[in-house]
């Protein structure tokens, strides 16, 4: 085989096959459902993210940097969640009720971003738990230091030279490293309102999502039942039609017969008169 063979082979279009889509709903069914097993791929590897940075949270990496990258993070996996759910919603009305593969990959399709959205709901429960255990210590330090400035500057009589020496050492807070902390817990508390508005909104759309599921499946019982239906009606059309085929033989048969047997006796007289 020549190289200018091989070219042309190559230039030649692609055979029919059974791994082609069957019309163009069924390659935008295809394209949709490649696009979300992708789309749940991405939210599961977000929700593992989302648990690494919430370890670092009241830590000696809990920084600034670190919890915009949670913010970040969890905002456009609540984004990602909210386009899967549409395009879920779009791939059940491209499902044809005569391909069985449909039908399969709505269900593994759902089925595995349902499961995406439980983790993300479960990793968004964690962070607001982490995030209020974090304003309450911090809270906590604000408190002590704020009430350490109400005392008296001098220690109450009847304390020991030690105890009046260490309480006099004691660090406190400045004013600036006050209004820092409080600025702290207010984006953590802003942070936790935001995490609990995204996992009421995640419940709505199990709910969505469950009815959807269920709606679907009535409506494909429903599908079925009517294709089964027609199947059995055509099979007894089929089987009448086939009756009557009979029928009319039989009929020509005989009809075919007493033609004979009147020529039979036709040609009998004939003979009888001419003789």
């Amino acid at each position: 085989m020549s190289f200018n063979d091989l070219e042309r082979g190559l230039n030649q279009p692609a055979s029919r096959s059974g791994t082609l889509p069957r019309s163009a709903n069924d390659a935008a069914f295809g394209s949709l459902q490649s696009s979300l097993s992708m789309q749940v791929f991405k939210i599961n590897a977000n929700v593992q993210g989302i648990l690494k940075l919430v370890d670092q949270l009241g830590t000696g990496k809990d920084t600034g940097g670190v919890r915009k990258a949670l913010h970040d993070l969890t905002e456009t996996t609540r984004e990602m969640v909210k386009r899967g759910t549409d395009d879920l919603k779009k791939l059940m009305t491209l499902q044809q009720p005569d391909l069985p593969q449909h039908k399969t990959q709505v269900q593994k399709t759902s089925h595995d971003l349902q499961l995406s959205l439980v983790a993300f709901q479960r990793a968004q429960k964690v962070s607001a738990e982490r995030q209020r255990t974090v304003v309450d210590v911090v809270r906590r330090k604000v408190d002590d230091d704020e009430a350490g400035r109400a005392r008296p500057s001098s220690p109450p009589a009847g304390t020991s030279p030690e105890q009046r020496l260490m309480q006099m050492q004691a660090p406190a807070l400045a004013p600036a490293d006050l209004a820092y902390q409080e600025s702290i817990i207010q984006e953590r508390e802003r942070e936790i309102r935001e995490i609990e508005t995204g996992i009421h909104e995640l419940n709505e759309i199990f709910r969505d999502l469950g009815t959807l599921v269920v709606e679907q499946g009535d409506m494909l019982d429903n599908i079925e039942s009517n294709v089964s239906s027609s199947a059995q009606h055509t099979s007894a059309a089929a089987g009448e039609l086939t009756q009557a085929a009979e029928y009319q033989r039989s009929a020509g048969r005989r009809a075919c017969c007493l033609m004979i047997i009147m020529v039979i006796v036709v040609a009998i007289v004939l003979l009888a008169i001419l003789s």
